[in-house]
């Protein structure tokens, strides 16, 4: 006599083997390496080696391969290849990986920050500076480590005339991202208005340092030196027999 309990098998492996013909036995290989090899691709998108790659097709491509490369990179975290591209001889390329890595700080902490970034930058515009203030304030708070949130911030208290909290908000900036050459420049200006000359060249030298290429940072600085010279009381001569 069969036993009931055992009637149930014969089923299942039937219904199994229904799932498992050839064909479908094809399909399923070939859908488990269609993910593989987009894995690997998406994977690879963010290796050293491509981020190179775009790096040579921004120095050496037409300007829409440079513009494709450049925002690759931004979209990539290729910062090092687009501070590289700042010291380019080639002003194009300045000028594309500039814009790229503002793209690229602006996006830094995700699309909810970079929305609130946005908001702040209109509310700016218009001159709606304490709903812009509002904004930044909650951006921060949720976004502690979004280093343009707090650059944003510095633009309004210079915006406002606040140089000292300008500069405290350009620290937190450079901590935060040492490669920030608009917050070295913009912490060097507010130090020029409240009379530290001294700490606006070193802001200037480090922007230089940075992006090179910028004749209006390089007047600045030359400017900062020159002022800070003429005020600087003169040293005495050393005798020679000293």
């Amino acid at each position: 006599m069969r036993l009931s309990c055992g009637e149930p098998f014969p089923v299942y492996t039937r219904f199994v083997h229904r799932f498992f013909t050839p064909l479908l036995r094809r399909l399923y290989g070939f859908l488990a390496a269609f993910v593989i090899v987009y894995a690997a691709f998406h994977f690879a998108q963010y290796t050293r080696w491509n981020k190179e790659r775009l790096y040579r097709r921004l120095l050496a491509g037409d300007r829409r391969q440079k513009l494709t490369a450049a925002f690759d990179l931004a979209w990539l975290g290729g910062q090092e290849q687009l501070l590289h591209a700042l010291k380019s001889a080639s002003a194009s390329v300045r000028e594309i990986a500039a814009d790229s890595l503002w793209n690229l700080w602006f996006h830094a902490a995700g699309q909810e920050a970079f929305r609130l970034a946005q908001s702040a930058n209109v509310a700016m515009e218009r001159q709606k500076f304490p709903e812009a203030l509002a904004i930044l304030n909650r951006t921060i708070a949720k976004y502690p480590n979004f280093a343009e949130g707090w650059n944003r911030r510095a633009v309004l208290y210079w915006q406002r005339g606040q140089y000292e909290e300008s500069i405290a908000d350009c620290k937190q900036v450079v901590a935060l991202n040492p490669h920030h050459f608009g917050a070295w420049q913009g912490m060097g200006l507010c130090q020029l208005h409240v009379g530290e000359l001294a700490g606006a060249c070193q802001s200037f030298r480090a922007a230089l340092k940075i992006n090179p290429h910028d004749r209006g940072l390089r007047r600045m600085l030359q400017q900062c030196e020159e002022l800070l010279r003429k005020l600087s009381p003169r040293r005495s001569e050393t005798p020679d027999w000293v």
